[in-house]
């Protein structure tokens, strides 16, 4: 009877040993324009979607909230290898539980609010479960122009040629 006690509760701590449990994962997503500053809410900030690489599954999705951060600290200081330039910066702010390491693909679009001129920019990073990514966070370029185009006024015939007035606003995504 011993024997099958002790067999019992080796076989159970085997078992209990493979069985793993979800660790939640705090991500922060911030998305910078290329040489400029980030995507904020002004903007509509970015779409982030945040997927399981080898399923598609998507872990999280959201928009950045917040500034576009420091002007000084993005534009002007020379940057270090350990400096921030994020401080207050718009974000996206996860937490993804998950059970082992994991690759994952990160997709970002912006700026929202100008839906037809958003562009895509992606990366895969690993994550591991409990080492939060916070802070500073993960940092993605998003590199284009913003532009909107439109007509101010009727379209004019003079002298058999067409006259479109247009106006457009341009800005670094």
């Amino acid at each position: 009877m011993k024997k099958f006690i002790v067999a019992a509760l080796c076989l159970a701590g085997g078992l209990s040993y493979s069985v793993t449990e979800a660790v939640q994962t705090n991500l922060v997503i911030r998305a910078k324009s290329k040489d400029a500053k980030f995507v904020g809410t002004k903007m509509g900030g970015a779409v982030v979607i945040v997927k399981d690489s080898a399923t598609g599954k998507v872990l999280a999705e959201g928009l950045t909230e917040g500034g576009t951060g420091d002007t000084g600290k993005i534009m002007i200081d020379p940057k270090t290898r350990f400096g921030t330039i994020g401080d207050g910066a718009a974000k996206f702010e996860t937490s993804i539980n998950i059970d082992e390491p994991t690759l994952v693909t990160i997709d970002v679009s912006a700026p929202y609010v100008y839906r037809d001129n958003m562009i895509k920019s992606s990366t895969q990073m690993w994550l591991i479960p409990g080492k939060h990514i916070t802070g500073e966070g993960i940092i993605i370029e998003v590199p284009g122009f913003s532009v909107n185009a439109r007509s101010m006024e009727k379209v004019k015939l003079e002298g058999g040629k067409a006259f479109i007035p247009v106006q457009a606003q341009i800005v670094m995504i």
